[in-house]
C-alpha cells in the first residue's frame, strides 16, 4: 500500500508523517534516515492501533511503500503542507480524535499509576518531570486548538498536580467538541499567528503527534523509579 509522507526538515532533525495514519511519526537526524526509518514506525503505529483496538483501516497495509508527497524545510516554525489546505472528512476527523482521546487515556493512566510524591520529581537538573510533560501536553493541546480562531491562541494557566490528569481529559473532549462542529468551510479554512498557517488538518497532524510522542519519554521517567 502507497502511503503519502510529510517530511518536514529542520536544522537538527527531519519528521516523516502521513495524514492517512493520524499521529504516527517517524523522526531522524536528516529527511533521508527519517524516511527510511518511517516503514518502522508505521510498523509499531499499526501495532499501537491492535493494542489498543482502534480499527480504521479497512486493509491491510503490505506491503509499506512510503511516496515522499511533500518535502518541506522548518526554521523558526513548522510549515503547513499543501495537502493540509483540504479540509479533513468526517472520517479522518474521527480517525484523529479517537488517536487523541486514546493517548490522552493512556497518558492519565500512566500518570496516575505513579506515587503522588514521584510526579514531581526530576533525576537531573534540567530534565523534566511526569508533571512537567503533563503540564506540556496541556498547553500544547490549548495551543493547537486555539491556532483555529482569528484571535492569537493564549497560554493556559498551569494546574494543580492532583488536577493534571482530570484536566487533560476534560478538556480533550471539550476539544473534540469543538473539532466536530467545525464545518467544512471552517475545516478548510488558514489561520495566520504571526509567520504560522495553521489549518484544522495541521491542528490534527500535530496534536496527535505531540500526545503519543510523549508517552515513550514519560515511559523512560518511571523506569528510573525502578533503577537501583
Amino acid at each position: 500500500m502507497d502511503l503519502y509522507a510529510l517530511v518536514e526538515e529542520w536544522p537538527e532533525e527531519s519528521l516523516v508523517s502521513f495524514r492517512e495514519l493520524p499521529g504516527c511519526l517517524s523522526a531522524a537526524p536528516t529527511a533521508e534516515e527519517a524516511i527510511q526509518k518511517a516503514p518502522e514506525a508505521i510498523t509499531d503505529y499499526l501495532e499501537w492501533l491492535k493494542q489498543n483496538k482502534i480499527l480504521f483501516l479497512e486493509e491491510g497495509i503490505t506491503p509499506i511503500n512510503v511516496v515522499v508527497r511533500e518535502r518541506l524545510r522548518a526554521d523558526r516554525v513548522g510549515p503547513c503542507f499543501e495537502a493540509e489546505l483540504v479540509a479533513p472528512t468526517d472520517r479522518e476527523m474521527a480517525n484523529a480524535l479517537t488517536v487523541a482521546a486514546t493517548a490522552r487515556a493512556l497518558l492519565a493512566e500512566l500518570y496516575n499509576g505513579v506515587q503522588p510524591a514521584q510526579r514531581s520529581r526530576a533525576f537531573k537538573p534540567g530534565e523534566w518531570s511526569l508533571t512537567d510533560h503533563l503540564q506540556h501536553i496541556l498547553q500544547a493541546d490549548a495551543h493547537y486548538v486555539g491556532c483555529l480562531s482569528d484571535q492569537p491562541p493564549e497560554a493556559m494557566p498551569p494546574v494543580t498536580e492532583a488536577e493534571l490528569s482530570t484536566r487533560l481529559i476534560e478538556n480533550g473532549m471539550n476539544y473534540e467538541a469543538f473539532l466536530r462542529g467545525l464545518t467544512v468551510e471552517q475545516r478548510a479554512r488558514v489561520y495566520i499567528h504571526g509567520e504560522t498557517e495553521w489549518t484544522t488538518a495541521k491542528v490534527l497532524r500535530r496534536m496527535t503527534e505531540h500526545l503519543r510522542d510523549h508517552y515513550p519519554w514519560m515511559q523512560t521517567i518511571i523506569r528510573q523509579f525502578c533503577t537501583p
